[in-house]
């Protein structure tokens, strides 16, 4: 039962191909979920993520806050291996996977046509936290890395028509 988390033209969990609710579709949870697929196999802190979702928390509060949220995503996730470590958070690759993962790995690998699939749209797009000034910034340094790397594709993927002398093709990726 893998769960994928999608942060590329939108936010939201699915599971097998569907979208999840309850604590997966509640807004500081789904911005959880974001934080951490961003963070990939390093993880993040239980301290930066507090720093990020509740910044007006007292310390306190903001730990019992996290806390609350993990156990209610581990719930409805339906696993308690979802979400690996405990000083430092992560997702767990055999159980969970997301869009930005596959889209950098793609990247990685050179399929670049694949990435382009993969890339369906700006981080986190029509996605807000309220009250979470912290979170904000940083999913619009995300947003504008992202649309950095997408221009880049483009540009590749059109030269590679170019060189094969499709020009049409070449055009159509110029023009996304």
């Amino acid at each position: 039962n893998v769960l994928r988390i999608n942060v590329l033209g939108g936010l939201f969990v699915t599971g097998e191909g569907r979208p999840l609710s309850g604590a997966a579709a509640q807004p500081r949870r789904l911005a959880l979920l974001a934080l951490l697929a961003v963070a990939g196999d390093r993880g993040a802190t239980r301290d930066a993520l507090i720093a990020y979702l509740w910044p007006d928390a007292d310390e306190e509060r903001g730990r019992r806050a996290l806390t609350q949220a993990l156990y209610a995503l581990r719930r409805d996730l339906g696993s308690d291996e979802a979400l690996l470590g405990l000083k430092d958070l992560r997702l767990n690759p055999d159980q969970v996977t997301s869009d930005y993962a596959e889209f950098h790995d793609t990247l990685a690998a050179g399929d670049l046509e694949r990435a382009a699939e993969c890339y369906r749209g700006p981080f986190l797009d029509g996605f807000h936290l309220p009250e979470a000034d912290p979170f904000e910034r940083w999913a619009e340094e995300q947003r504008s890395g992202l649309a950095h790397e997408w221009s880049d594709l483009l540009e590749q993927l059109a030269v590679r028509c170019s060189e094969r002398g499709d020009h049409r093709g070449a055009v159509g990726w110029l023009r996304k």
